[in-house]
């Protein structure tokens, strides 16, 4: 439904490291992959173009220039 999905974990200041738990090459949502330690941090999500579609409130704030912070489970948006 989404297709080839990427997901970049960046670290930002102060974080020590990214701790891979995860062994295998697909997870399933939900699962732990891994973490962050000491810091905030954020993921990088990449989609397959036309494979889903953004919900609209995140458009909207990314066209006024403002950040959303999504939590884990929380909806950006749906397959095509």
């Amino acid at each position: 439904m989404f297709g080839d999905v990427i997901m970049a974990e960046v670290g930002a200041t102060m974080v020590g490291s990214i701790e891979q738990t995860f062994k295998g090459s697909f997870a399933n949502k939900g699962e732990e992959k891994g973490y962050f330690e000491f810091g905030g941090s954020t993921v990088v999500l990449l989609f397959e173009k036309s494979k889903i579609h953004i919900d609209e409130d995140l458009l909207i704030n990314t066209a006024k220039g403002y950040e959303t912070t999504v939590k884990m489970g929380e909806r950006i948006g749906e397959g095509k």
